[in-house]
């Protein structure tokens, strides 16, 4: 059982899905969610450190084609509790603590979950 200790600091009542994993692999990190998988490439993690957007990729493009589009992008939030990633347009959260962890190679992964608000099916 996971135990999640975040919580949104908006007005709406939200709950997090734990949905998927993000974990270092030569240099960048790799985002697997339960529909996909994506990949901050090496050279943009130091932005995403420096507190810039980093563009997020889907591996299937990537291995297709080199110069592929990103497909979203990933932030650390204001408050610098957590790092937003929003892939298609579907937003997701990893605690920073967890991510800045893996990134140092002290942890093996951090966790991934989706925001769903109370009460409406996902």
């Amino acid at each position: 059982m996971v135990k999640n200790t975040m919580t949104p600091t908006t007005n709406a009542n939200v709950t997090f899905e734990h949905i998927g994993a993000a974990r270092l692999y030569n240099g960048s990190v790799r985002i697997d969610v339960k529909t996909m998988q994506a990949v901050i490439p090496a050279g943009e993690i130091r932005r995403l450190q420096d507190h810039w957007p980093a563009s997020v990729f889907d591996i299937s493009d990537i291995m297709k084609n080199p110069d592929a589009a990103p497909v979203g992008q990933a932030w650390i939030t204001r408050s610098g509790k957590a790092v937003m990633i929003a892939i298609n347009n579907v937003r997701y959260v990893s605690p920073l603590a967890q991510v800045k962890g893996m990134i140092k190679g002290e942890r093996k992964y951090a966790n991934v979950s989706t925001m769903q608000p109370v009460g409406v099916p996902a």
